[in-house]
């Protein structure tokens, strides 16, 4: 994992050197996962592109926060794009982007369990875009780069053969930018004050969060290469994106 200065993006950081159980090691300069890049100025936009060689923005978030949001100056570069959102509690509503929780034992676990039910073929399609060829170096965004980005991350790391514990732990490496991410979210029009209703534990990225919630996703849909074969990502599909990903260790 390391954190890249990108002038308009509070969250963004590369997913690389992470270990595979079986011996391989998650490529540097391939997988990057941010907060909106609506933001970004028109340098780095040429360092996202040029410097960095991205050459696939695959953003989770909503219709409407696409429509109100915009995509900023990168939207004028050549890449490919792919919108794949995450549907959440609560998207139904009119003029928010804000999710509702429920009263649940372990909401946030509730909520990202919520995105596989409500969203199957978008968060399947994460991998299946990933996988296709050439579309890495590809980076991974929704607005905070918390939730529905941590999800997409986590079941792609899943897939390549990343431990658990390891994908655990980057998810939680961005705890300290949440204050920084959530004064901007309350900034934007998709989100607003809106944001004061949230639990206070949505404000937070802790490990322990996601491991529960890959634990969920073993417990009820068999693991994550059962929910995407369910969702038509094949073995064969799979493999692609390992081979694209991934590197022997050393």
């Amino acid at each position: 994992m390391a954190w890249h200065s990108l002038d308009g993006a509070l969250n963004f950081r590369e997913v690389g050197g992470l270990p595979t159980s079986d011996g391989r090691r998650i490529r540097h300069g391939r997988l990057f996962r941010s907060d909106t890049l609506q933001f970004l100025t028109e340098d780095s936009v040429r360092r996202l592109t040029t410097d960095l060689g991205v050459a696939t923005v695959v953003d989770l978030r909503l219709p409407y926060e696409v429509e109100v949001e915009g995509r900023g100056p990168l939207a004028e570069v050549p890449h490919r794009y792919h919108h794949l959102p995450f549907l959440v509690r609560g998207s139904e509503q009119q003029g928010t982007a804000t999710p509702r929780f429920t009263n649940d034992d372990d909401v946030i676990v509730q909520h990202y369990l919520g995105y596989l039910a409500s969203s199957p073929d978008a968060v399947a399609g994460v991998v299946a875009t990933l996988a296709e060829p050439g579309a890495l170096p590809a980076v991974v965004h929704c607005a905070a780069g918390k939730d529905r980005t941590g999800v997409a991350v986590a079941m792609v790391l899943t897939a390549v053969g990343v431990p658990a514990d390891v994908i655990a732990a980057e998810y939680a490496a961005g705890a300290e930018r949440m204050a920084d991410v959530f004064a901007q979210l309350r900034r934007m029009e998709s989100y607003g004050e809106r944001l004061d209703a949230m639990p206070a534990e949505a404000r937070i990225t802790e490990a322990t969060t996601m491991a529960r919630f890959l634990a969920a996703v073993e417990r009820e849909y068999g693991g994550v290469h059962r929910f995407l074969g369910d969702q038509g990502v094949d073995d064969a599909t799979v493999e692609q994106l390992r081979e694209q990903l991934t590197e022997p260790a050393g």
